[in-house]
């Protein structure tokens, strides 16, 4: 039953503190604040009257907070909720506590000395200005996405699931610069209340300039709202899950880097948080939702989520058992370690590239090569591959890709030019198309090599 200091509907808006710190870390240049899909009339508005401002002291503050602290992704979204709003930008909780939820990439002397040359950020830039300017805007974002989200019944899941959270409040904030990020960030203050707020990134927009929201907004919905749930769950029980945990990690390290996943502890966040959304798209859509979402993740190289989403169903059915997740964690813990030697040994019998045409690295390939030739230590899946990459460093292709019959050799037709540098890779994040005849799918490869000069 829905505790009753929780809204009826869940209610999105548009909030200045995230608007702030997404302009301040993009003018930074932090790729994830940039990205393409963020484009829009509003991310022109906000160069035109913040573009002159990437040397202001705020933004180098931002640049050397990355590379020294790692403050980045949900870190930029975690200070923003921290903080009372943008004319003062006061701490909500004293970063000296520390809060529990604030990222821990924030160093209280660091974010105190970032709030600093905010401050003179908002006032130099005139910010709160051009927030009332978009006052227009900031509006018909926040009503589309409360549309969006009133068609579910997100929080009658969350309080069945999880249990019902008397001292929380939940909101929801649009992300008008963030393209396709997702931050599942809040607050919990020393009494025990918290807020539960994700922010939920804009990529497409109508002509207006207005944020479209999709039906494929649901799982990333259910995805934020639960990092609240299991994370604390995560750094609960960690000193019990970090040893499998660590050894999964140490084989699926690179691809989750790709993904901004870069230790063993954050892969714990993912895991637990992507199996609960097999579990309520099971409950909401069905089986076969649910079965296609375990394949989305198998493809990200979350191999074990069916597995781990299968013990959260015992969960599920025991709750006089395990009243609470959190009783369940020890479960959880087993499964891991269950799971971590099945999959070292898994990855040791994975696929091998076993030599190329050119050599991997190679750096003085005849222009006039025809074909790129990879050879596999087996049998592979026919008409099945992932070469990926684009841009002007992907080889052009002159034809199909094709295997030899027995399947070991593949050739790649290509048209390539003198004193070029070529990348690309052999499976990479979702896309993981070079699998062996009996599944197992080839750790991803990353492939350089130059042409000499004529």
């Amino acid at each position: 039953q829905a505790a009753t200091s929780q809204p009826a509907a869940l209610v999105a808006r548009v909030d200045p503190r995230v608007e702030l710190m997404s302009i301040i870390f993009r003018l930074a240049g932090h790729p994830e604040y940039n990205m393409p899909n963020s484009q829009s009339a509003y991310s022109t508005a906000v160069e035109e009257q913040f573009g002159g401002f990437r040397d202001h002291a705020v933004v180098k503050l931002a640049r050397e907070l990355r590379a020294r602290r790692g403050v980045s992704y949900d870190a930029v979204m975690s200070m923003a909720v921290h903080l009372t709003d943008t004319r003062e930008l006061k701490e909500r909780v004293p970063f000296d506590l520390p809060p529990a939820r604030l990222d821990q990439r924030w160093h209280a002397a660091e974010a105190r000395e970032f709030l600093e040359r905010a401050r003179e950020f908002v006032a130099e830039s005139k910010f709160n200005d051009f927030c009332t300017a978009q006052r227009k805007l900031y509006s018909a974002a926040g009503k589309r996405l409360t549309k969006k989200l009133s068609e579910r019944g997100y929080l009658k899941w969350f309080d069945k699931f999880f249990g019902a959270r008397p001292g929380a409040e939940f909101h929801v904030f649009v992300g008008l610069l963030n393209g396709g990020g997702n931050y599942g960030v809040g607050i919990r203050y020393p009494d025990g209340r918290e807020e539960i707020t994700p922010v939920i990134g804009v990529s497409e927009f109508d002509d207006e300039g207005v944020p479209e929201f999709g039906d494929g907004l649901v799982p990333t919905v259910v995805h934020e709202f639960c990092h609240s749930y299991t994370n604390p769950l995560v750094d609960t029980h960690f000193a019990a899950l970090q040893p499998a945990a660590e050894r999964i990690f140490a084989h699926c390290e690179d691809t989750m880097r790709d993904q901004a996943y870069g230790s063993a502890q954050t892969v714990l966040y993912e895991s637990l948080v992507r199996a609960c959304v097999v579990r309520y798209t099971h409950a909401t859509d069905g089986a076969s939702a649910a079965k296609r979402q375990i394949e989305a993740e198998h493809a990200r190289g979350f191999e074990w989520i069916g597995e781990l989403a299968e013990r959260l169903a015992e969960y599920e059915v025991n709750r006089a058992k395990y009243p609470t997740l959190d009783a369940f964690m020890p479960r959880i813990v087993a499964f891991f370690n269950e799971y971590a030697p099945r999959y070292e040994a898994l990855q040791k019998d994975a696929p091998q590239v076993k030599s190329m045409t050119p050599v991997n690295g190679a750096q003085d390939v005849d222009p006039n090569l025809k074909e790129i030739r990879i050879e596999f230590d087996r049998p592979m899946r026919d008409q099945s591959w992932s070469i990926v990459g684009g841009g002007p460093h992907f080889p052009e292709l002159a034809g199909k890709p094709a295997y030899d019959a027995a399947r070991r050799v593949l050739t790649v037709p290509v048209r390539l030019k003198p004193g070029w540098s070529y990348e690309f890779w052999l499976n990479r994040n979702e896309y993981r198309g070079f699998v062996s005849e009996d599944g197992q799918p080839l750790k991803p490869v990353a492939v350089t090599f130059e042409t000499r000069a004529e």
